[in-house]
C-alpha cells in the first residue's frame, strides 16, 4: 500500500493504522531518511525546500531504499504499507514495478485536508519528538510540485484532531 499527501495531510496516522489492521509492515520515508543520513529518526533535519537531507538525491536514495525494503518484505509474504509523500509520479511507477515483480496488489491512497487544518498540525507537532521536519511552507512548495496521481483513492482527513 502507497500512503500519501502533502505534510499534514495525516498520512502517517492513516498508513499505521492500516498496517496495524492488516498485520503489515509500516517503512515510513521519514525514519528511512533519516537512517540513511545517520541521524536519530526523532532528531530534528529541518532544512528547505529540496535541501539537506531533503534535496533531490537524498530523496530518490530514499525512496528506492524503502522499494527494496518492501520488494524483500514482498517476497516473503509480508504486507507493507509505504508512508511517503509519493509527490513524484516516477516513485509511484518504481512502486507499481515492484508490486508487479512480486505478484503483489498495489494499493494507492493520497491523504488530503485543508491546507488550514494540516497546517495546524504541523504547528502541533512541531517541538516534540517526531519524525517529520516539514514546516507549512514546505507543505506549500510541496503542494505546488506534487505531481498529479489520478490512480490514487483520496483519504480525506479534513478533522482537525488526528
Amino acid at each position: 500500500m502507497l500512503v500519501g499527501g502533502r505534510p499534514g495531510t495525516g498520512k502517517s496516522t492513516v498508513a499505521g493504522r492500516l498496517a496495524d489492521e492488516a498485520g503489515g509492515v509500516l517503512v515510513q520515508s521519514d525514519r528511512v531518511r533519516k537512517e540513511l543520513a545517520g541521524i536519530d529518526p526523532e532528531q530534528s533535519a529541518e532544512a528547505g525546500w529540496q535541501q539537506g537531507i531533503y534535496d533531490v538525491a537524498s530523496t530518490e536514495h530514499t525512496y528506492r531504499e524503502m522499494l527494496r525494503r518492501a520488494e524483500l518484505l514482498l517476497g516473503r509474504g509480508e504486507t507493507v504499507v509505504l508512508d511517503a509523500s509519493w509527490r513524484v509520479a516516477a516513485h509511484r511507477e518504481m512502486a507499481r514495478v515492484v508490486a508487479a515483480g512480486t505478484s503483489s496488489r498495489l494499493v494507492e491512497l493520497v491523504c488530503r485536508a485543508p491546507g488550514v487544518v494540516a497546517d495546524a498540525r504541523i504547528r502541533t507537532r512541531a517541538g516534540g519528538p517526531h519524525l517529520s521536519d516539514a514546516t507549512p511552507e514546505i507543505a506549500a512548495a510541496m503542494a505546488e510540485a506534487f505531481d498529479p496521481w489520478p490512480e490514487a483513492d483520496v483519504v480525506d482527513t479534513d478533522s482537525p484532531a488526528r
